[in-house]
């Protein structure tokens, strides 16, 4: 399940949690692999000035036109969507990013995005994320949402090298609703109580 909420004007904050929790311990070799649903944030209007953008023409992704983006974290601008944590309780490290994005020519929306690091961290000397997007339709009410559908994600940490493939599908839709109703009070006549 994931979580976005604005925490502060100009901030977003996305939580991510897996069967019910965090899950941090049900990672192969304890490396959890969290940020996925936050890198399309890249091209939010809170954090797109933080990247240096460039648009390499027209490309094709999946069968369809599609506008190649080049993106790179401008370096004099802080990293706030992604980063590493050495264990639970150990230090964090952000990274910066740089990579690509297929924005369909047709629809305007995100087909295919990567993602590189611009400098190795401490203990990660390498991580690669590939990610596919496509329209999701939910059984409940007449929602279609475009949310990433697959992704793929490779690194070195640590000496060791992984290569993790995350599939979305099933996706369901969690939503609450709020109504109020206010109507005038309604008055009782005095035989209506009962007496204690």
């Amino acid at each position: 399940m994931v979580s976005i909420h604005e925490v502060r004007q100009g901030h977003l904050g996305v939580t991510e949690y897996r069967n019910g929790g965090l899950a941090l311990n049900e990672f192969p070799g304890g490396i959890v692999t969290n940020g996925l649903p936050a890198l399309v944030l890249i091209f939010h209007p809170y954090y797109a000035p933080s990247y240096e953008m460039t648009c390499e023409g027209l490309a094709r992704s999946n069968g369809q036109l599609a506008w190649q983006v080049h993106f790179r974290q401008k370096p004099d601008k802080p990293n706030e969507l992604k980063s590493y944590q050495s264990g639970i309780h150990g230090a964090s490290y952000s990274v910066s990013l740089k990579g690509r994005a297929w924005i369909s020519a047709k629809a305007i929306r995100i087909v295919r995005m990567e993602t590189d690091l611009v400098a190795p961290a401490p203990q990660l000397l390498a991580e690669h994320t590939a990610i596919e997007y496509g329209p999701v339709k939910f059984r409940e009410g007449d929602v279609n949402l475009w949310l990433p559908l697959s992704a793929e994600v490779y690194f070195a940490w640590r000496g060791q090298q992984v290569h993790r493939r995350h599939s979305f599908d099933p996706y369901m839709l969690f939503t609450v609703d709020d109504k109020q109703r206010i109507s005038a009070p309604t008055i009782f006549r005095q035989s209506e109580f009962t007496r204690f």
